[in-house]
């Protein structure tokens, strides 16, 4: 840890933010443990006119972290302030008590991202404070260390109510220390059932399986309902870094959630003849190819969608709604 910095032991590298924070309250689950439980996957398909790209999608959910507390029976509480000096008041008094708080902030606002599309509710872990020198540490997923920077800087990303997932309030998350765990064997069938829920839910193709469905039928519209050049090149480009980078873990987070399965049919009898891990894994193979697809129609300037490439969106939407209605059918 860097010196100078007021710290909470036990906050890594290169983990999901509630992995982090489970940690740190001294629940010990892998990364993809806690996404899973967390009902981590999701589908969010947004336009947002006047913002660039102007059309966009996430494939995480918004309350994964409040969700694989509560699966956990861990208890979590979600805080906002109205102003900067309460803000961080708030952060620096959960490390006080030993607590290191899951920050909600918009990744172009982390300077070592060196980003420029605004990406807002992107998670991290708030490691250590230094007062004196006006920085903090941070924990984010796929960087190799802990971040240090300026307050001013952790205001401005924790202040942004970019989408797709940016609200007001600098809002933040605090795990409470001393809770104990339930055995993965007897929350694992309620989190799968829970995760097909969620996605099957919503039929207004806005979020979930019927947003992706609508993704599909729409992706080849997307060059003429682009803003311009630039932003078609953009829509692609960062449909494909959403997809492959920016902390999915590699396949839409899906490759994770697969990694999650596989934990789950080792501790769960009966479930590994669904063979559910082995379908999640292709599904996130199809999403890798989908981004290596988005990419190249970037470079060749977003000017138009081969069918190919409409397939393989129809195929991942198609391939998702039967994997969790199979999940909602069979798995008790």
């Amino acid at each position: 840890m860097l010196p100078g910095f007021r710290h909470v032991p036990g906050v890594h590298c290169g983990s999901t933010a509630v992995a982090d924070a489970l940690r740190t309250a001294g629940v010990e689950v892998s990364e993809p443990v806690a996404f899973g439980l967390g009902a981590g996957l999701g589908f969010y398909y947004l336009a947002v006119p006047g913002l660039s790209p102007s059309l966009l999608f996430q494939g995480r959910s918004a309350r994964l972290e409040l969700e694989a507390c509560a699966a956990l029976g861990v208890q979590a509480a979600e805080r906002t302030a109205e102003d900067a000096a309460a803000a961080l008041a708030g952060v620096r008094a959960a490390l006080g008590r030993g607590v290191a708080p899951i920050l909600a902030t918009d990744l172009s606002r982390l300077p070592y991202w060196r980003a420029r599309t605004p990406f807002g509710g992107h998670r991290v872990v708030l490691a250590g404070l230094d007062v004196e020198a006006g920085q903090a540490l941070l924990a984010d997923t796929d960087r190799p260390r802990l971040e240090a920077i300026s307050f001013e800087q952790l205001d401005a990303a924790r202040a942004s109510v970019a989408p797709p997932f940016g609200a007001p309030g600098r809002p933040w998350i605090e795990v409470l220390p001393g809770a104990s765990s339930r055995p993965l064997a007897a929350i694992a069938g309620e989190a799968l059932r829970r995760q097909a829920r969620e996605l099957l839910l919503d039929t207004g193709g806005l979020a979930g399986l019927s947003a992706l469905e609508r993704f599909a039928a729409e992706l080849p519209d997307w060059p003429g309902r682009a803003a311009d050049e630039r932003d078609r090149v953009r829509c692609f480009r960062f449909a494909a870094q959403t997809i492959e980078v920016r902390g999915t873990g590699g396949g839409f987070f899906r490759r994770l959630y697969a990694r999650f399965l596989r934990e789950v049919e080792a501790a769960v009898p009966g479930l590994a003849p669904l063979r559910l891990s082995v379908r999640m894994e292709a599904l996130a193979d199809g999403w890798a190819g989908l981004a290596a697809e988005l990419a190249r129609i970037a470079e060749d300037g977003g000017a138009h969608v081969p069918g190919e490439t409409t397939a393989r969106a129809r195929g991942l939407a198609h391939g998702e709604r039967r994997f969790f209605e199979d999940v909602a059918a069979r798995v008790r």
